[in-house]
């Protein structure tokens, strides 16, 4: 990331298209200067004689209040658009410097010439997240904040419009900023009986600073631990569909999204990639995806489609699969709940095709022996996972009909309830860690923590102990963005948004 330049920079900062308002946003020390060059007062209201805008210089405009001008090309002279313009100066804006908005006419060509001709009149084209840089740069956000930016407005459920909201009120910067002054005071225990290294270190004081390290340790672990409902809220689920060739896998996709995106054919094998689409699943995001059939595959092309399958299953939050009930089940069927049994992601079974004469029940899939006991899942693969779900608990079958739209919505439903320890917390809960970066700095900061409390317990040297201190703050205080280099700051505002 470049270093901080104090010169002033411009963008728009609402969707391009068509629409009825853009808004235009500039800021930095010129900011006024630069607005000025392209406005002239906004002429006189017929009715009443009275100006419609704030004549003379805009920087003897007070701050926030809005004053109607026209904007003009600064070379020829040549009018753009009548406009609201609307001053905030420094610290009271977004960035903490100067800004300046113009609210003009939407659409693709008014927009642009009015960022045109601020460019023209000595702005600078603002970079993905500069002004949110900016804005965290001069201390108006946090990093954590400032990534809950960029998280709300890429919110797509109320669990993840919930978590980014919370994030950019400071509920997880607070939580940080205590954990901080925490091992904090207990540096500074340790750094003072360094300062006299002829005396050894009281029994109450040992005693006194492991009890801070063990209690800070235990509430960073704790709070690591939401980083899982956190995704989930920030990213959604990823609901895979799996089963044998020509069960209705597409089918079922293609409903419960309500719409025609899977090809759909008679012919087994047709699917030899899997497909990905965005959907509502309850009050979270999720991204269902549709996988090629798993079984003995001839062709080098769909044996190619069943290893994309398997890699799909290992990242799945859940696994829907998909059984033919009109059909017998055979050795494909078998193969298939061996190959996700071994998954530790949680399952859900759709009994497809329940329109047709079936030739089983679900109720014959949980009977003891049958497909889905929870024993003979252990049994089926040696392979299996001792935490995975599948030797705790049989899954929820689900009778569907993927042509017909019966089941469908129960099946929504129950992949949302199978995750209800994890899906469903997002939105009672306030304090979540959202991004991967916060987890690490939260896991590094905790083994810290603890191998001080270990070296301190064992009569270790104290400036161990102190070090280990040093660097569990070092990565606190990379959360909220303290001690951040500038790649890591580089990597997070590059992903904004221009204008914002």
């Amino acid at each position: 990331m470049p270093g901080y330049v104090e010169d002033t920079i411009a963008a728009i900062a609402t969707a391009p298209g068509i629409g009825a308002i853009s808004v235009i946003r500039v800021s930095g020390r010129d900011a006024r200067a630069i607005v000025g060059r392209i406005l002239r007062p906004a002429p006189a209201r017929a009715a009443s004689g009275t100006p419609a805008a704030i004549p003379g210089d805009i920087r003897s405009w007070g701050s926030h209040r809005a004053c109607l001008a026209t904007l003009v090309d600064p070379g020829s002279g040549s009018p753009i658009d009548r406009a609201l313009v609307l001053p905030m100066l420094a610290p009271r804006s977004y960035t903490g410097e100067d800004v300046v908005e113009l609210h003009c006419h939407g659409g693709r060509l008014v927009p642009e010439r009015a960022l045109r001709a601020l460019l023209a009149a000595g702005a600078r084209g603002a970079r993905p997240g500069e002004f949110t840089e900016r804005a965290f740069l001069n201390g108006k956000l946090d990093l954590c904040q400032a990534e809950a930016v960029a998280d709300l407005i890429e919110a797509t459920s109320d669990a993840g419009h919930s978590a980014a909201w919370h994030q950019l009120d400071g509920t997880l910067s607070r939580a940080i900023n205590v954990l901080h002054e925490q091992v904090l005071d207990a540096r500074a225990l340790v750094e003072a009986h360094l300062d006299f290294p002829e005396d050894d270190l009281p029994a109450s004081s040992e005693q006194s600073i492991a009890g801070a390290l063990d209690a800070a340790a235990r509430s960073l672990r704790t709070l690591s631990a939401t980083y899982e409902r956190g995704r989930l809220a920030r990213d959604g689920l990823r609901v895979v569909l799996a089963g044998k060739p020509n069960v209705g896998k597409s089918s079922l996709m293609n409903a419960l999204l309500g719409r025609e995106r899977a090809l759909v054919s008679h012919e087994a094998g047709t699917t030899r990639d899997y497909l990905e689409e965005p959907a509502a699943l309850g009050k979270l995001q999720a991204l269902l995806c549709d996988t090629a059939g798993i079984r003995e595959a001839g062709g080098e092309t769909e044996r190619a489609g069943i290893r994309l399958s398997e890699e799909q299953l290992a990242r799945a939050d859940v696994i829907v699969v998909v059984l033919d009930c009109a059909r017998p089940l055979d050795q494909e069927d078998a193969a298939v709940l061996r190959t996700t049994a071994a998954s530790t992601a949680p399952i859900v079974v759709a009994l497809n095709k329940i329109d047709l004469a079936p030739a089983f029940s679900g109720r014959e899939l949980l009977l003891p022996g049958g497909l889905l006991d929870p024993a003979r899942f252990a049994s089926l693969d040696p392979t299996i996972r001792a935490d995975s779900p599948r030797r705790r608990e049989a899954p929820s079958v689900i009778p569907v009909s993927a042509t017909g739209g019966q089941g469908i919505a129960a099946l929504a439903a129950a992949v949302h309830e199978t995750l209800a320890g994890t899906a469903a917390e997002p939105l009672r809960e306030t304090l979540l860690v959202t991004r991967a970066r916060q987890h690490a700095a939260l896991e590094r900061s905790t083994v810290a923590l603890e191998e001080a409390r270990a070296a301190l317990v064992s009569g270790g040297e104290l400036e161990v102990v102190a070090c280990e201190l040093q660097l569990a703050l070092v990565e606190l205080e990379a959360i909220v963005g303290l001690t951040s280099t500038e790649d890591v700051l580089d990597r997070i505002f590059s992903k904004f948004c221009i204008g914002k």
